[in-house]
């Protein structure tokens, strides 16, 4: 990478990012605030812009925002190319509108398997940080078998655990059967709480809702780790006195070392290929014979 780096910092895994990456690097961290003048110093001297995962993160800094958003109409002054996680909709429009090259890291494959590697050891933490009970022999429901949600009941099962998925997928709960976990449909949820003392929700939809929080126990936890607004109805969960942990973001809070390289990895790498291509470099391979 040849440029100056900018790394908007919202978590300790964007902080960390610095040590990964080769070059000149910026911080723009507004967990102690950014001011308007320096933003401006730094974002017009930069060549790469890493933001948060998710980039969305952004909008919740109106000064960040807005600076940003007026630079990118900018943007065909200075080549610069974006790096983030999951680009909404509004997000990708603005970049194409100015022209900007971004790569939404959340796309990767092995980027989306080795966060959800970290996000299954986090929320084993948040388990045992907010759960009255040992992992070993507790019956835990896992609800949805996405890629966390797979390796989330793959750690839980190993360390004895008795999990049961809750899938909407037949495919999906074939696929958690064969993997040694019971599982069910969604509207066998109730009936499958009776018994959990913990439920750790990854569909980012309303799927833990009044009926099954009704049979849980009043000493049991979920455990959320859904992007907003998150998946369990919270007012049934109030009004039956069930625990909800909102874990979003677990790898930026948990092992953020380790997360950060995760995602200088595939800067790094993406940040070749687009080189290479941009050189167009031929290679020739002489054969003798």
């Amino acid at each position: 990478m040849t440029g100056n780096i900018v790394i908007f910092v919202t978590d300790q895994r964007q902080s960390n990012l610095a040590a990964c990456l080769p070059g000149k690097i910026h911080r723009l961290d507004w967990r102690r605030g950014v001011e308007k003048e320096e933003a401006l110093k730094v974002l017009d001297n930069s060549r790469y812009l890493v933001l948060p995962v998710p980039v969305t993160k952004i909008e919740r800094n109106h000064d960040v925002n807005l600076i940003l958003k007026e630079e990118l109409t900018r943007e065909k002054e200075r080549d610069w190319m974006l790096f983030g996680g999951i680009f909404g909709p509004e997000w990708r429009q603005r970049c194409e509108d100015a022209g900007t090259e971004y790569y939404d890291m959340m796309t990767d494959a092995v980027v989306v398997h080795r966060n959800a590697c970290i996000t299954a050891e986090a929320t084993v933490a948040e388990i045992l940080k907010y759960s009255d009970y040992s992992i070993r022999e507790q019956k835990i429901i896992v609800s949805g078998y996405g890629r966390c949600g797979r390796e989330i009941a793959r750690v839980l099962s190993a360390m004895g655990a008795k999990v049961t998925v809750l899938a909407r997928s037949a495919e999906a709960r074939r696929l958690a059967r064969t993997e040694g976990h019971e599982a069910v449909d969604f509207s066998y949820g109730p009936e499958e709480a009776y018994g959990a003392r913990t439920v750790v929700n990854t569909v980012p939809a309303l799927v833990i809702r009044e009926p099954m929080i009704r049979e849980m126990h009043s000493d049991a936890v979920i455990i959320d780790i859904a992007s907003r607004p998150g998946g369990t109805d919270l007012m049934a969960a109030e009004a039956y006195g069930i625990k909800v942990v909102a874990a979003l973001g677990l790898p930026g809070l948990y092992t953020t070392k380790s997360s950060a390289k995760v995602l200088a990895d595939a800067i790094l790498e993406h940040s070749k290929i687009r080189q290479d291509r941009k050189e167009a470099k031929t290679w020739i391979y002489q054969i003798a014979i």
